[in-house]
């Protein structure tokens, strides 16, 4: 069984990394790249396993921190797991369905053959192509992200970004209020799961779509959450408008449910109830725990104290991303 599945590994990955030196892409990106195509066309499943760092090293003939910047950012965006003096083990699926990749591989036989009967160098012909598609895509992008505020929404945007592979604009729901005209049946719009419901009643059927998407909250700051005394004493401090916004409770909730067992005293107060932050850092509270929007207006007089002021710290749910990117039909 061992020995079959270490044939399939080697098989799996065999032939599937090369570098071109004389192009003008980064070593990791074209490795990522690389990987995603395989994931694409199915030459790459769950459960295989891509040389070490060492060994891809030495075949690709770069630098051992390139090949570790490769596999970091595919471990970031879900599709493999980084294991330590193996290599990486494939995770996640890069594909929508199988439609959507055959119908890419008969046309790229296509153009091959039309490049070829032109003359043409079919790598500088890809390079081309390639940099006048990235320009479009960031001259015109179609996907839209939204959440609560600006802050949140750049923060959301760029790791869909980067899971994606293409540009994203965003936007906090006020901003969204104010331009929703410039909001078009070609906009996929990518939103924060908990104001789902405000964009679709601002947006009504402008979108040409609107998904869901979630945060989780960051591990190591749940297990901080988790490291306060029985009942300690907690303030949540928020802006007033925040307070307001359903999801920003509801995401709240989510957050409390996962430490109740550590029946922590909760208050929520607004920023501009509440006077100076530096009246706050002599409060009675354990810790208190500060929205996005609050931290960045007011982050050099909350940074002076680390141990009572905590930002909320949260990241992409990389699997709801998944089950969007299928249904939009995002190969890589």
């Amino acid at each position: 069984m061992s020995q079959h599945r270490n044939s399939r590994e080697a098989s799996a990955a065999g032939g599937l990394f090369h570098f071109n030196a004389a192009a003008r892409i980064p070593a990791p990106v074209q490795i990522e790249e690389q990987v995603k195509v395989a994931l694409a066309l199915g030459k790459l499943r769950p459960g295989d396993l891509l040389p070490s760092i060492r060994a891809l090293e030495d075949q690709l003939g770069v630098g051992r921190m390139l090949v570790r910047k490769a596999y970091q950012r595919l471990q970031d965006a879900g599709l493999v797991r980084i294991v330590h003096g193996r290599g990486a083990v494939v995770i996640g699926h890069a594909r929508a369905d199988g439609h959507v990749a055959s119908k890419a591989e008969a046309l790229i036989q296509r153009v091959l053959a039309e490049v070829r009967r032109e003359g043409l160098d079919g790598v500088t012909f890809a390079r081309l192509l390639h940099q006048r598609l990235l320009a479009e895509d960031a001259r015109t992008p179609r996907i839209l992200c939204v959440d609560s505020s600006d802050v949140l929404a750049q923060q959301l945007g760029q790791q869909i970004q980067q899971a994606l592979g293409v540009h994203v604009r965003t936007m906090g729901l006020a901003r969204l209020r104010r331009l929703r005209g410039v909001v078009t049946r070609d906009t996929q719009v990518l939103v924060d799961y908990y104001y789902l419901a405000d964009v679709r009643r601002i947006l009504s059927r402008r979108a040409g779509g609107i998904y869901p998407v979630s945060w989780d909250y960051d591990a190591a700051f749940v297990e901080r959450l988790r490291s306060l005394p029985q009942g300690a004493s907690v303030l949540l401090l928020f802006y007033r408008s925040s307070l307001k916004e359903q999801g920003t409770l509801l995401a709240i909730d989510a957050l409390l449910d996962r430490v109740k067992e550590r029946d922590l005293k909760v208050t929520f107060k607004a920023l501009e109830d509440v006077g100076s932050v530096a009246r706050l850092a002599r409060s009675r509270f354990d810790a208190v725990l500060v929205s996005n929007r609050v931290w960045d207006d007011h982050a050099s007089a909350l940074e002076e104290h680390p141990e009572r002021f905590w930002r909320l710290s949260s990241r992409l749910n990389l699997q709801s991303l998944d089950a969007v990117r299928v249904r939009l039909g995002f190969v890589l």
